[in-house]
């Protein structure tokens, strides 16, 4: 649990269903969404954005965008450090507003990319030329999440590659592993893995069990409370997540994009219901505009 701890220490951000969405993680130096506000929320903290990943071309995961990109280009920090943009390759909405901020933006000082992709793309983060990815390094891998019929609409796994003994030599003294990598070499005695440290699941239905598997924090849609409030079937209800985030085994869940319609106590105490339901009150928490609330804490609540 302490991984996940320090990740979810490590992110700021801000939800609030239909009006806005972003998130930004620190060591990571990547922005999940760029939802109105951004660019004035985080200041000159702006700067150290290198890598924005947009879920899909609403207004509320991408009218805070130009900010963005005017920020970087006119506060006071690195104005000629580089920017890249990834969104799903087949949204309509976001060529528009790229359009319009090329239109408006004038002439940047940095670099400025703008990157379709599509499921199953991998974005290397502190890319460097000819740098393999070893363990240690991190990267996105991008996923199609079931939200939007119209086009592709995206959800983001933060992954790291990791080294581990391989299973035939469990169990041995330290002394003979060390011998044995001697004698065979590194890899015959261990082999690569991947870790997912953060999935974003943007707007979007339940994900499925394999993509959020064992990763150490999910940031998962719960615009609804329970499903029977759903219209169309683009949006997550709060038991849902719950039971997919125990069936996972999904070590910390970040319950986002709340709808407004919810007062705060509701909220909770439905969410508390629910987390003691399936075993996660102390790995849960609501993020409610721009408050991490874990479920088992209630200093200072009124519900």
């Amino acid at each position: 649990m302490a991984l996940a701890q320090d990740i979810v220490a490590n992110l700021t951000g801000y939800t609030k269903a239909m009006y806005a969405t972003w998130f930004y993680y620190k060591p990571g130096r990547l922005l999940f969404d760029a939802g109105e506000g951004v660019a004035s929320a985080m200041g000159n903290f702006i700067f150290g954005i290198e890598n924005v990943f947009i879920s899909h071309g609403h207004h509320d995961h991408i009218g805070g965008l130009p900010g963005v990109i005017r920020a970087r280009n006119s506060a006071r920090g690195d104005k000629q450090k580089p920017l890249a943009i990834c969104y799903p390759h087949d949204d309509s909405l976001i060529e528009p507003l790229r359009e319009y901020i090329d239109k408006v933006s004038g002439r940047l000082d940095y670099e400025l990319t703008w990157n379709p992709i599509k499921p199953g793309a991998e974005v290397l983060l502190g890319d460097e030329p000819g740098k393999p990815r070893s363990a240690g390094r991190c990267f996105i891998r991008a996923f199609q999440t079931p939200h939007s019929r119209r086009s592709t609409s995206l959800g983001y796994s933060l992954v790291e590659r990791r080294r581990r003994l391989r299973p035939e030599f469990e169990g041995r003294a330290e002394s003979e592993i060390a011998g044995l990598v001697k004698q065979q070499g590194r890899d015959a005695v261990t082999e690569m893995y991947e870790h997912k440290l953060l999935v974003y699941s943007g707007d979007s239905m339940p994900l499925s069990v394999d993509e959020v598997r064992d990763c150490e924090v999910l940031l998962h849609d719960s615009t609804f409370l329970t499903d029977d409030g759903r219209g169309t079937e683009t949006h997550a209800a709060m038991d849902e997540v719950m039971r997919l985030a125990a069936a996972a085994s999904v070590h910390q869940l970040l319950l986002i994009h709340i709808s407004s319609r919810y007062a705060k106590s509701q909220i909770l105490k439905t969410a508390r219901k629910l987390a003691e339901k399936y075993g996660l009150t102390d790995r849960t928490a609501c993020v409610i505009y721009r408050h991490i609330i874990p479920l088992a804490e209630r200093i200072g609540e009124k519900e």
